[in-house]
């Protein structure tokens, strides 16, 4: 940089941080306002709070009966779910076992006793009848067949039997969870009588938090102008002091460069004087500041 060049950054440097430390200012004075309505606005806060706490512990020995009575209603419906799985794990195996059944009944076609006689009538011809050997080759097969039916269709009279029975287990788990179940009703109803206790402090307590809410939210407001206006300051800051470095470099490259344009304007005066004798009043001046020269 040229020697003009520094003095104009020079200038500019000085009016920049003169910039800054006005804007820091004038936030301080900004945060100073803000803030004297904080110590207002959190003591209501706190205070509101206090009465949201009184509200809890007051409402804790209600809460703590219906509680008791809610884990019993806890255990019952454990108990009650068991039972119905039970319900469900039998309903899954009958339902497994009707699929079963009704396949082999698909493939059966007859009941039971039909088939029975219908292959006791294609033994007697298969056995005893005179046929040709192409028509007994026919019975046997259709004897094959309906053999091959008839189990089928014992095997599903089998199942049949079974899903009676499970289906009767059924009914008696039924029967045991709907005696819990109204147990369970019992025990809700009292515990509604406590909830319903319960109500009344809560809206006492819900509208002392909504007020307190609403005094934190206000607070949280300050604290959003505050906080930018605080993190500006300590930018503004952090920016000067780098400015006050650069304007400290600034100066001292000035003075050099002033320094080593003196000793030239110094170096050619005074060869001036030694060539010819004369000289201008600027390159008397430098003479003089270095007693070059004198009237004496």
């Amino acid at each position: 940089m040229t020697e003009r060049d520094l003095k104009n950054h020079i200038e500019l440097l000085k009016r920049q941080i003169s910039g800054l430390n006005s804007e820091i200012r004038k936030s301080i004075e900004e945060i100073k306002l803000h803030r004297e309505s904080l110590k207002t606005l959190r003591e209501k806060r706190d205070e509101l709070n206090a009465a949201v706490r009184e509200c809890l512990s007051r409402a804790e020995v209600c809460r703590k009966a219906r509680d008791d009575i809610n884990q019993k209603i806890a255990d019952l419906k454990k108990l009650r779910d068991d039972t119905q799985n039970q319900i469900n794990q039998y309903r899954n195996r009958a339902n497994q076992m009707k699929e079963r059944r009704d396949k082999l009944n698909a493939i059966a076609r007859m009941h039971t006793t039909s088939l029975e006689k219908a292959y006791a009538h294609e033994l007697y011809v298969f056995i005893h009848a005179d046929i040709p050997l192409k028509h007994e080759i026919d019975a046997y097969e259709r004897l094959k067949n309906i053999g091959e039916r008839l189990n089928m269709s014992r095997e599903a009279d089998a199942i049949h039997s079974e899903l009676i029975t499970i289906y009767k287990q059924i009914r008696e788990l039924r029967t045991t969870a709907d005696d819990i179940h109204q147990v369970i009703q019992g025990l809700a109803d009292e515990s509604q009588h406590y909830h319903d206790e319960l109500l009344g402090i809560y809206k006492e307590l819900d509208a002392a938090r909504k007020e307190a809410n609403s005094y934190h939210a206000r607070l949280k407001d300050k604290y959003h102008i505050i906080d930018p206006l605080s993190k500006s300051i300590d930018a503004h800051k952090a920016s000067v002091a780098n400015m006050r470095k650069e304007l400290s470099e600034c100066l001292d490259a000035l003075k050099e460069r002033q320094q080593q344009t003196d000793t030239e304007d110094r170096k050619i005066a005074l060869e001036k004087f030694k060539t010819s004798g004369r000289m201008s009043l600027e390159d008397l001046r430098v003479l003089m500041e270095h007693n070059d020269i004198s009237f004496d």
